[in-house]
């Protein structure tokens, strides 16, 4: 890495949000389950995002610097 040091990589932001919002047990299809995939993160509710996956998203978008994203298949329009 020439000149910029303190870049960094998509997959450890996203991997630290993922920590840091941790849902721990989540109701998931009836069962209550620790979350290990990113379904049972859709599952976990959170007060102003909606689900804590919706939550992960936002703070990943703004966590990107330079970056301009086109939400082309409407996944996260409100309804």
């Amino acid at each position: 890495m020439s000149g910029n040091t303190a870049s960094r990589h998509v997959n450890g932001i996203l991997g630290l949000l993922c920590r840091r919002h941790f849902p721990g047990m989540v109701m998931h299809v009836g069962n209550l389950e620790p979350a290990f995939m990113f379904a049972h993160y859709e599952s976990a509710p959170h007060v102003e995002a909606g689900t804590v996956a919706a939550l992960i998203i936002r703070e990943f978008w703004v966590s990107l610097p330079r970056t301009t994203w086109l939400n082309t298949t409407h996944s996260l329009d409100s309804t």
